[in-house]
C-alpha cells in the first residue's frame, strides 16, 4: 500500500511493508508486522517533487508494534507532519 499526501508544502510518501510477525497469546496464531517507509520532498512548482529525504523506516508507535497497514500508513503519515512542523518551526525561529 503506498499513499502521497501534501502537507504545508511538502510531499509525504508513505509505503507499508509486512514484515515478519508477532506472536499472539497462542503461539500457533501470528499476525503479519507492518512497518512504514516514510520520504518528504518539497513539492515544486510544476507539482512534480523534488528534493528528496532519506527514506524513514517506522515500525511502531510509543513502542507498540502497528496492528494493521491502515495503522501503519497513518502513523506513517503523522511521523512525516511532526518532522514538517519540527522543521518548520526550526527556521522560523
Amino acid at each position: 500500500m503506498n499513499r502521497t499526501y501534501e502537507y504545508r508544502g511538502y510531499a509525504i510518501h508513505v509505503g507499508v511493508e509486512a514484515n515478519g510477525a508477532v506472536p499472539l497469546e497462542r503461539t500457533e496464531v501470528k499476525r503479519p508486522r507492518y512497518a512504514a517507509v516514510v520520504t518528504v520532498s518539497t513539492l515544486a512548482a510544476n507539482d512534480a517533487t523534488a528534493s528528496p529525504t532519506r527514506a524513514l523506516k517506522i515500525g511502531d508507535a510509543a513502542g507498540i508494534p502497528f496492528q494493521s497497514d491502515i495503522d501503519a500508513l497513518m502513523g506513517g503519515y503523522s511521523a512525516a507532519c511532526r518532522l514538517i512542523d519540527e522543521q518548520l518551526a526550526e527556521t522560523a525561529t
